[in-house]
């Protein structure tokens, strides 16, 4: 076996899939893969995610991070909330009646788990979630130090 091999066909496997799921349209044809990762981020940042954080985490400009949001708001697929304590502050969270609209395209993990938790044991998948982590650890670091 070839982790590296696997590694890198992992990576291009998952890439094409969305991007080939995105051209059959089973998302909405006004969602661009770029917005599909600001849906990704703010999603997983459980509504504490702010322009500034996705700026920092993108390495991209704050005016150019504001167009984007601003055009996902418009679209209904992501809402402003204003911080009650510093109203400076707006936070950012995934319109929760848009989440089926982009979350379609991950129908594919949602197979790969099932497959997984039927053929490994409990401490197997523990193992691989592990793994997973570890991987997610190294990425941040980088991002973090980038």
């Amino acid at each position: 076996m070839d982790l590296r091999k696997s590694l890198d066909t992992f990576y291009y496997s998952t890439a094409l899939c969305d991007l080939r799921l995105m051209n059959r349209k089973l998302v909405d044809e006004n969602i661009t893969y770029n917005s599909l990762l600001y849906l990704e981020i703010i999603f997983s940042m459980n509504g504490r995610c702010t322009a500034s954080k996705l700026a920092e985490l993108l390495n991209v400009s704050k005016p150019g991070v504001t167009l984007k949001i601003n055009e996902l708001i418009k679209q209904g697929l992501v809402t402003k909330t204003t911080d009650p304590e510093d109203r400076r502050k707006n936070y950012l969270s995934v319109n929760e009646d848009a989440i089926p609209k982009y979350k379609i395209y991950r129908h594919q993990d949602n197979e790969a788990i099932r497959r997984i938790t039927q053929r490994y044991t409990p401490e197997e998948v523990d193992m691989f979630c592990e793994m997973l982590d570890m991987i997610s650890d190294i990425n941040f670091e980088e991002i973090n130090e980038g």
